[in-house]
């Protein structure tokens, strides 16, 4: 996995604003979600309605950032293998080690990636 390993908690992101911010920063997506990415909390409905105009992988990203972020249910399973890429699989896979908690990323670690 390409994420440090860091155990001081007072410096990090909540494990759930870590993944998601993980997927919305990834080469992919950063130029379109930045506008929609907050400090502590992310603009969804100006997310959601940027995905509506992206391709079917990346409205895939953005609707598993949504459901780990608002947990409602919104991206099947099956998803995964079929709509992404062997590169976006990695980084959602990525995203769901940091949601757990089993990394953690320091702040200074993922704002650059939307700079």
């Amino acid at each position: 996995m390409s994420i440090t390993m860091e155990s001081e908690m007072n410096e990090f992101q909540t494990p759930e604003y870590a993944a998601v911010r993980h997927i919305l920063t990834s080469p992919t997506l950063a130029a379109r979600c930045r506008p929609h990415i907050g400090e502590d909390d992310f603009d969804w409905p100006g997310l959601l309605a940027e995905a509506e105009t992206m391709s079917g992988g990346t409205q895939v990203l953005v609707r598993i950032a949504y459901d780990l972020w608002e947990a409602e249910g919104v991206v099947g399973i099956w998803e995964l293998p079929r709509r992404l890429d062997s590169a976006n699989f990695a980084l959602v896979l990525e995203a769901l080690a940091l949601c757990r908690g089993d990394v953690r990323v320091r702040r200074a670690e993922v704002l650059p990636r939307v700079a």
